[in-house]
Formats: structure tokens, C-alpha cells, sequence
């Protein structure tokens, strides 16, 4: 679900985290956030004794922000060797830039945040004129699923990226106890955040935390073992 969309880009000036990750001028729009999208598709690992111990996401960008960062998505019969190129290069350099922010993630377990996460870089593709990130967020120690709530967000705090798993995606879970399910919770943003947000456009900062409101939420459950 797609809870808000806006005009198509119509001039180019740095901004927020997608300025962060690029370290690029991007498109602009003309008021309203997001700005930008990411459909994600979540699988979370678990080990031989059954507790969580890693979080794989992908991140598929929308064609606008794809075409900008990755240059040979613009020319008339793109070259899928230089593509994937890009690609490979632009993607370690995301999860690198992304660490200051905790790489867009909000993990708790049993209410409690859990903090310390560290990531890497799977790999990167182009599929359909969209680019994909793959990484791979590990937990500072594993997390036993049976013995309390574990629930995680993933959202760009100041709204600018919209960020929520793609339709008809539930999070995976390798390895789990059996039992276990992952529950999404879609976000139930005010109507007077809906108009806030609506309202901002580029060159404004939003409140600190926007984007939590508009994220889902995803709790994972399992019984006790």
C-alpha cells in the first residue's frame, strides 16, 4: 500500500538521505512527501538453536531515483555489463553511509531497543530499470523469539523516502521454531499528519521522527518452546 503519491520530478537539487546515499544532486517534485520509494522484501535468519541472529533486506528503488544514481539506465539501449557495474559500486558505498542511521531500522524485543546492529553488503541488481539492494543486518547476539516480542520498522525518519514491504510480500523466517509469525501492521498515520506531510515540500525540513509514523510495523511472535 502506497499511502501517498505526488508529481513527477521536474528539477534536480540535493536533499535529504537519498543525498546522503548518493552523494548526488537528485529530482525534485513539486510539494508533498515522499519523494521517493523503496518496495522491501525482509527474510530473518535464524541459527541451529533457533534464535534470530540476522535480518537480509532487499530494497527495490523506484525507476526515478534507479535511473538518476545508476547513468546507463538513461541511455537509449542500456548496457547491462556496465549497469550491474554501477550497480556494484554505488551499493557498498549505501550501506557504508547508511550506518549513521542505523541503516533505516528500529528493532525492539520486548519493548526494549535492541541497539549495536551492524551490516553488510550482499549484492546489487537491476531488474526492470529498478535498482536492488541486498544486506544483510546482524544482531550484536542472537535474540531466543520463544521467551519475548520482537517487532522492527524500517522507515527514513524525515519521510522523504517512503518505505514498506512490497505487495503481497510477509517477511521470511529461515530457520525458524516452528510456530513463529510475522505479522505486518499497517501504519495509521493522523489526518493531520497525512496534511502536514502533504504539505512540505523539498527545501523543508520535516519534525524530527516523521517517518516512524508512516511505517509499518512488523511483529514476530513464537511459541514457547
Amino acid at each position: 500500500m502506497r499511502v501517498l503519491r505526488f508529481a513527477l520530478p521536474i528539477k534536480r537539487q540535493c536533499i535529504g538521505l537519498l543525498g546522503l546515499w548518493a552523494g548526488a544532486l537528485l529530482p525534485s517534485a513539486a510539494v508533498g512527501h515522499p519523494h521517493e520509494w523503496i518496495d522491501l522484501r525482509v527474510s530473518m535468519q535464524f541459527d541451529a538453536e533457533r534464535r534470530l541472529i540476522a535480518m537480509e533486506q532487499s530494497w527495490l528503488f523506484d525507476p526515478f531515483f534507479s535511473a538518476y544514481v545508476l547513468e546507463e539506465l538513461t541511455a537509449n539501449r542500456p548496457n547491462r555489463r556496465r549497469l550491474q557495474e554501477q550497480a556494484d559500486t554505488l551499493g557498498p558505498q549505501m550501506v557504508t553511509n547508511l550506518s549513521a542511521h542505523n541503516f533505516l531500522n528500529k528493532w525492539t524485543y520486548d519493548g526494549k531497543p535492541v541497539d549495536h546492529l551492524t551490516a553488510s553488503f550482499v549484492s546489487a541488481h537491476v531488474k526492470r530499470k529498478q535498482m536492488e539492494l541486498i544486506l544483510r543486518i546482524e544482531l550484536p547476539q542472537p535474540l531466543d523469539l520463544s521467551q519475548g516480542t520482537f517487532e522492527y520498522r524500517v522507515f527514513d525518519p524525515t519521510y522523504y523516502i517512503e518505505m514498506l514491504h512490497a505487495d503481497r510480500h510477509r517477511p521470511g523466517l529461515k530457520g525458524a521454531p516452528r510456530g513463529c509469525r510475522a505479522t505486518i501492521h499497517e501504519p495509521e498515520p493522523s489526518e493531520d499528519l497525512l496534511i502536514y506531510a502533504a504539505e512540505l515540500d523539498r527545501n523543508e525540513s520535516p519534525e524530527d521522527g516523521l517517518g516512524q509514523h508512516f511505517a509499518e510495523r512488523v511483529i514476530v511472535t513464537c511459541p514457547d518452546q
